[in-house]
């Protein structure tokens, strides 16, 4: 009982900071995550003046047969194309041992995405995300998510 009540505090602390303008997550298939599948993010930005972290967010097993992560992003104001990045990311060091949080098999990756980044229009926005590994299917992610990070 002890340890709920502490993360519950823990989770309210955090929960009350504040700096988290938008989190989701995508579950992905046991499957697998195909290369044609995208993963979409939809949010509305109102503070044209605030500077924002965006952050991609990868949980994977251990199980995850490579070091690296390569992920293609797409960013979208409306319709028209802001930016569109191929990004790699290291899950793994040299010795093969992960990087990033978890316990028991699930690891949790923050990767930034765009650091101080300023939203030039107030109005709807898109994130599409796709891997870019050379397996059509990619096993041993279980997660995507996204989340936007007010920069203080």
């Amino acid at each position: 009982m002890k340890r709920y009540l502490y993360l519950g505090i823990i989770l309210l602390l955090t929960a009350c900071t504040g700096s988290t303008m938008y989190s989701h997550y995508e579950h992905l298939p046991l499957s697998g995550w195909h290369a044609d599948s995208a993963v979409t993010y939809d949010f509305v930005i109102t503070d044209t003046l605030q500077t924002y972290d965006l952050v991609i967010n990868l949980r994977h097993t251990e199980r995850y047969p490579n070091q690296n992560f390569w992920v293609f992003a797409a960013l979208y104001h409306d319709s028209l194309l802001l930016s569109a990045d191929t990004l790699d990311y290291f899950l793994a060091d040299q010795r093969g041992r992960w990087l990033g949080n978890g316990f028991g098999d699930q690891r949790d990756m923050p990767m930034l995405y765009k650091h101080q980044y300023q939203f030039q229009n107030a109005g709807e926005y898109h994130l599409y995300l796709r891997h870019g590994m050379r397996d059509t299917l990619l096993m041993g992610v279980s997660d995507i998510g996204f989340s936007i990070e007010k920069f203080e």
